[in-house]
């Protein structure tokens, strides 16, 4: 066998070996969402949240903490008024929600049914280099699985 012949053969085989590559890395991608560490380095008090869907399918601002995920933020079983929930992307249903929340600033105390509870909003995707965004952009949530749990645990260890 000459020497060309080999060569085709060694380049035929790597190019087949990068087929193959890229065909695994495709097909075992993580296809979960991915939390903005941007969004989370705006957020002053990330917590895990139940939401429970109003008559309009949207979240309703009324949401029980489940779980704190930095200090300072609610404690678990704590009742707060998210102001732009509804506006959240992301909301897939009831269940167990990331929310990355910061006070709102427009007033501290909301009286809902005689209890007083404290007024948060939703961050919403930050500015980032070579995004076009003027501001901030909507809020997002983030369904509460096992694969966001590892994301926000390395975002707030």
């Amino acid at each position: 066998m000459n020497l060309a012949k080999l060569r085709l053969i060694v380049a035929a085989a790597l190019f087949l070996g990068w087929l193959s590559w890229l065909g695994y890395s495709a097909v075992a991608k993580n296809r979960g969402p991915v939390v903005s560490k941007v969004q989370a380095a705006a957020a002053t008090h990330p917590v895990a949240a139940e939401l429970i869907a109003g008559t309009d399918g949207k979240p309703e601002p009324q949401v029980k903490v489940i779980e704190a995920f930095a200090a300072g933020a609610p404690e678990p079983g704590t009742d707060l008024y998210v102001v732009n929930l509804a506006e959240a992307k992301g909301f897939e249903g009831p269940g167990q929600y990331v929310l990355l929340l910061n006070p709102d600033v427009a007033a501290r105390v909301f009286p809902v049914n005689g209890k007083d509870l404290r007024l948060y909003s939703v961050v919403g995707l930050q500015r980032s280099p070579g995004y076009e965004l003027a501001g901030t952009g909507s809020p997002t949530i983030y369904k509460l699985t096992n694969e966001v749990r590892t994301q926000v645990n390395k975002l707030y260890p």
